[in-house]
């Protein structure tokens, strides 16, 4: 009888959690509950593990759901970017999908965030343009926003590479700041004179502030943030969820367009 009333229980709760075939069978289920409660309160108790999993699962099935639809909601009406020339990106300006990245260089879940948006450029080397945009908080985080700047306008590979070497030397960089930051550029072969000079320049810094400004006016409070084609997606996100995030932006096209 337990196990007959297991499996009643999980039929609940997939239907609750699933849009209704037939109202009467809906309906039924509910009366059911409201007269025996004690059918799931006997599922749990002698199968938690088991029914913890059905809903456990049910939940991220709807999680991803409300996400998608939050997405789509978004696509319809997108924030819009400035996006300057001169900017630090990957990817051909005609791309259908435009990513906006805001990252701050000592935040750790940029750093796994990057490696695996740049991948995602690697993979649709046609179908995506990347931009870089700053949300820099702190002095250290600043400086290193500022090198990237700096570095860009030598040679934006190299940009890209120093991206890489901050991140990969985070803890280095919050305790040391501009001597290791040095360092990194200086392992990549850029101009230590020019760049000397750069990192002064009134307009990166300019820069770096409106990025952070835009980022809070948009109500991020975190980072890293991406817009896809101007849909918020928040947080190091997995892959596969930005992938097909491109997707559907791909179908709805109209990217971000520079100003």
């Amino acid at each position: 009888m337990g196990k007959w009333r297991l499996l009643v229980a999980v039929a609940v709760l997939s239907a609750l959690a699933q849009p209704a075939r037939a109202d009467d069978d809906v309906e039924r289920v509910r009366k059911v509950l409201r007269e025996h409660p004690e059918i799931v309160v006997e599922a749990i108790r002698q199968q938690g593990p088991a029914v913890l999993e059905v809903i456990e699962n049910t939940a991220r099935t709807r999680q991803k759901e409300l996400e998608r639809a939050r997405f789509a909601q978004s696509l319809a009406k997108p924030l819009t970017p400035a996006l300057e020339a001169g900017r630090a990106t990957l990817g051909p300006q005609n791309a259908p999908v435009t990513i906006v990245e805001y990252s701050d260089f000592l935040c750790h879940f940029c750093g796994q965030a990057a490696g695996t948006v740049k991948a995602l450029t690697q993979k649709h080397p046609q179908d995506i343009r990347l931009v870089f945009k700053h949300f820099a908080t702190g002095k250290n985080s600043v400086r290193a926003a500022l090198y990237f700047e700096a570095i860009n306008l030598q040679d934006p590979q190299k940009a890209w590479a120093f991206m890489d070497g901050v991140f990969a030397r985070q803890k280095d960089v919050t305790d040391k700041g501009d001597e290791v930051l040095d360092a990194i550029a200086k392992e990549l072969g850029v101009d230590a004179k020019r760049l000397a000079e750069d990192i002064k320049r009134k307009d990166l810094a300019e820069r770096i502030a409106a990025d952070t400004k835009e980022a809070r006016d948009f109500g991020f409070e975190g980072t890293p943030v991406f817009l896809i084609n101007g849909a918020p997606v928040r947080g190091a996100v997995p892959v596969e969820v930005l992938e097909e995030f491109v997707g559907v932006a791909a179908k709805v096209g109209q990217p971000a367009k520079s100003q």
